[in-house]
């Protein structure tokens, strides 16, 4: 497990609104093409970006699916909106989905992962 880096302050929300969170988080995502995350994305990739689960605020009502033996996946209630990911190994670290966040945010693409698992069609997603 590696620390995490330099943190900065973000806000987001579900598609519905009916959640709405507040995270301390890294500046760059992991765009993850595993079947799990593609699956989840309804696309080639999932991006996620690291945060501190300690700094993650949240109202609203969330549902959860134990979607490995070492991962939770949590989910608006209302809506379905896919937003966090807890990893039993990284008890310091919520991955945020970045497609969650508000606005112009920082956030910079700066690794793949799975890039095998992805799709032909999802290579123009890659900029």
């Amino acid at each position: 497990m590696k620390p995490l880096g330099t943190l900065h302050p973000v806000r987001g929300r579900c598609a519905c609104g009916a959640v709405s969170f507040t995270c301390a988080v890294e500046s760059q995502t992991c765009n993850c093409s595993c079947d799990l995350c593609r699956r989840n994305a309804g696309s080639a990739f999932q991006s996620w970006v690291n945060g501190d689960r300690h700094s993650l605020a949240f109202s609203g009502s969330l549902t959860s699916w134990q979607s490995s033996d070492h991962a939770v996946r949590q989910f608006c209630a209302s809506c379905g909106s896919p937003l966090f990911l807890l990893e039993r190994d990284e008890p310091d670290v919520v991955e945020v989905c970045a497609g969650a966040l508000d606005g112009p945010d920082g956030i910079v693409s700066a690794r793949y992962a799975f890039t095998a698992k992805r799709p032909r069609w999802g290579d123009d997603a890659v900029d």
